[in-house]
């Protein structure tokens, strides 16, 4: 009974110490880590309130309105001008040169005789190609008498035949090769340059003068791809004109005549080759440079091009470029994708996004976001 007592005794101890304890510890614990905690609670209101101050708070960008109005997409371009043909043309015998009858320079017509060899050879040749084929042909004409009365065979007459087949060909080439000791115009040019001399020994093929057809004028000039893919694709719709350093006072319309689809592999321009329309200036001589000028062609067909700035358009948030509209009822932008244009100086044409007439944001809009309010300036 007494071991009992002292147990009973020994519990009630052990409780009293406990709850003693777990007093200290709230007296002395707890206050500290409850203002701790009550700190940091405090702490992570005032900053989730800050942000959300923030994020409401509306960011000042400046907008500008969105312009449309036609623009002038005319483009100067550098040509030189051409002839229609270019030809160096030889004589088909060799032989000497005895006349030489053009100069650099020259205007020549079709016909005229640019140069002659010496003939002596060439006319002994006729002159023995003529005599065979004489002979030739007094011999068909008794080979066919005595066939004709029975005296003579029949194969006979079909050797004659051939002989004088083939002394008429012999005369006939003796003939062509003479009149090739002559070179004579093709066609009405201006003689750019002559490559011998006279008593120069010639072979046959060596180029004696470069012919210029001048018959009509070309001028050949590089467009840049924007423009070539227009250009063959409607070139009615354009109007070029040159004018030229050397002639002043004369400016020419042109006329598409061909166009290169090989395109120059460093500048990425494509060969595109007119013809000038109308009397051309004696003045203007081929070599000569161009000024050309290409234009919409008539007033009338230019369309309304929607214009904003440069400094508009967002090109570092996406893959395609896009433009922050501000809507004046609400007081937010919004991002909106569009396809561009050419730029024109500090301004820069949208094909399609915007209709013209909108406000767009014009500096700022790296700060922004969908559906943010803002505060505008620049109206």
């Amino acid at each position: 009974m007494n071991s009992n007592r002292k147990n009973r005794s020994r519990k009630r101890t052990a409780s009293v110490i406990s709850v003693a304890a777990a007093a200290v510890f709230a007296v002395t614990v707890l206050p500290g880590f409850l203002t701790e905690l009550l700190a940091q609670t405090v702490m992570e209101t005032e900053t989730e309130t800050r942000a959300a101050s923030d994020s409401d708070r509306p960011v000042t960008v400046e907008v500008t309105r969105v312009l449309t109005r036609v623009i002038d997409q005319s483009r100067a371009v550098a040509g030189r001008v051409e002839p229609a043909r270019t030809v160096d043309i030889a004589f088909q015998v060799p032989g000497q040169i005895i006349s030489l009858d053009v100069e650099p320079g020259d205007r020549i017509r079709e016909g005229d005789v640019i140069a002659e060899l010496d003939q002596a050879d060439f006319d002994l040749a006729v002159d023995r190609a003529q005599a065979s084929f004489d002979l030739a042909n007094s011999e068909l004409e008794r080979a066919s008498s005595l066939a004709e009365r029975g005296i003579a065979a029949d194969a006979r007459l079909d050797t004659v035949r051939a002989q004088f087949a083939q002394a008429d060909v012999a005369l006939r080439e003796a003939r062509r090769r003479l009149s090739q000791t002559q070179i004579v115009a093709p066609f009405d040019a201006i003689v750019a340059r002559t490559f011998v001399e006279e008593y120069v020994n010639l072979t046959s093929a060596a180029p004696v003068a470069r012919l210029q057809d001048v018959s009509e004028m070309r001028i050949m000039i590089s467009l840049p791809e924007e423009l070539a893919a227009v250009a063959r694709a409607t070139p009615d719709a354009f109007d070029i004109v040159a004018s030229f350093p050397a002639v002043p006072g004369f400016n020419a319309q042109l006329i598409l005549r061909s166009f290169a689809t090989d395109a120059d592999p460093t500048a990425q321009t494509y060969d595109v080759e007119f013809a000038i329309a109308g009397d051309i200036d004696p003045r203007l001589l081929p070599g000569m440079t161009a000024d050309v000028r290409i234009s919409i062609a008539a007033e009338g067909d230019r369309q309304q091009s929607v214009i904003v700035p440069v400094s508009a358009v967002d090109t570092t948030s996406r893959t395609e470029p896009s433009i922050w509209v501000y809507e004046e009822m609400s007081g937010q932008v919004a991002r909106r994708t569009v396809r561009l244009g050419l730029p024109i100086n500090d301004e820069i044409i949208v094909l399609e996004g915007l209709k013209g007439d909108e406000l767009v944001v014009s500096g700022g809009w790296w700060r922004l976001r969908d559906n943010q309010k803002v505060t505008v300036s620049g109206l």
